[in-house]
């Protein structure tokens, strides 16, 4: 088989979403109420996990996106340090209005990979792409859809 030359590319691993004070207030309201609420029910684990929970997503979603690296090669995809070998994936969809590629793996807990395409042209990743996987049509979740529009 014919050797094509890496595309690479840096991308931010998420879309930067400015959350202002009253996004913090919100997560931290629904902490506490659901962590009454569990102490109330005699559940003191619960309560503990929400707390350790809704402390964990207000550091996460305070920090900016890093920067990461996509290379995608004739071995398979590589985003930052995790390789996606191309055994293991099964098809992809190139969504130009949302400048960002879907790529369905094999994975049970992980199907879907999505990887913003950074300044990359959508044409350039689906001609290469289209070289070792078939492509078919994928859309983001609804569950995902709603978590960007809360802010996650």
């Amino acid at each position: 088989m014919k050797q094509f030359p890496p595309l690479h590319w840096q991308t931010h691993e998420y879309e930067p979403k400015e959350r202002n004070p009253d996004w913090f207030w919100a997560v931290g309201i629904i902490t506490i109420a659901l962590s009454v609420t569990a102490i109330i029910l005699n559940n003191v684990l619960f309560a503990f996990v929400v707390i350790l929970s809704g402390f964990v997503l207000s550091l996460y979603a305070a920090r900016p996106p890093k920067e990461v690296d996509v290379v995608v090669d004739d071995r398979g995809v590589r985003i930052d340090k995790t390789f996606y070998p191309f055994h293991s994936l099964e098809s992809f969809w190139v969504d130009e209005d949302e400048h960002k590629i879907l790529i369905k793996s094999a994975r049970f807990i992980m199907p879907y990979i999505i990887i913003p395409l950074g300044d990359t042209s959508p044409e350039e990743a689906h001609q290469y792409l289209s070289r070792r996987l078939p492509e078919e049509f994928h859309a983001e979740s609804n569950l995902q859809r709603v978590m960007e529009h809360l802010g996650f």
